[in-house]
């Protein structure tokens, strides 16, 4: 548990979605329109091939919901947890749930300092959230990751990476001035999430704009 002037302070820091507040009702057109809509969100759930079968997952970072959605759509059998520090966007994604009939966990908590006990999940997964997060709390998300992981459970984290082509880095040169995407550009995330503890880290694949699909195993 931490105290009510650490909510507050957590409060604080937490970057909203689209960045400031105004624009998160507008979040869902917006990655539609750069091309991070349906196909960004199948090429996820290509790399996840979750079992089908009774699995606890979790979405570290859920925006709006359309992930969690399509992600318990594809797969009817797990029982899915979908946390978000942004109270705003979380009543977004419950309408869109509710609207949709999928039946998901939604609950307003920070990575750093998730509300679950040890090993409660099987897998874990993150879209484009690591690089709104500082580096001491990108360290804390992966620890915490970490620890309510199964032994044996996988984390996917996507997200920026280090560039291949300069020309084609708007977006993470975008993470870097104006977010806090210096350790995504510079490729240190595989490094971090195995100082967190993962074993087999290891880069699934990669879509537009330098995104990066790490999965590390506890």
């Amino acid at each position: 548990m931490h105290s009510l002037g650490e909510e507050n302070n957590l409060k604080q820091k937490f970057i909203p979605a689209a960045r400031f507040n105004l624009l998160t009702p507008l979040f869902d057109a917006f990655c539609s329109l750069v091309g991070l809509g349906k196909g960004y969100r199948k090429k996820i759930l290509e790399v996840m091939n979750i079992p089908q079968q009774k699995l606890y997952v979790m979405d570290a970072g859920c925006g709006s919901g359309s992930l969690a959605i399509d992600v318990k759509k594809a797969f009817p059998d797990i029982s899915l947890c979908a946390i978000d520090a942004d109270p705003q966007i979380l009543r977004i994604a419950e309408n869109k749930a509710r609207k949709t009939n999928q039946q998901i966990n939604f609950r307003e908590a920070f990575l750093q300092q998730l509300p679950f006990p040890e090993k409660s999940f099987d897998v874990v997964y993150s879209s484009l959230v690591f690089h709104h997060l500082t580096s001491d709390i990108k360290e804390k998300a992966m620890k915490e990751v970490y620890r309510v992981l199964k032994n044996g459970g996988r984390f996917l984290l996507v997200d920026f990476g280090k560039p291949k082509h300069t020309l084609f880095s708007v977006f993470s040169w975008f993470t870097v001035l104006f977010e806090e995407g210096f350790d995504n550009y510079n490729g240190k995330m595989p490094e971090l999430m195995m100082n967190a503890g993962f074993s087999n880290v290891r880069e699934k694949s990669r879509y537009r704009f330098n995104i990066v699909y790490l999965e590390g195993l506890k």
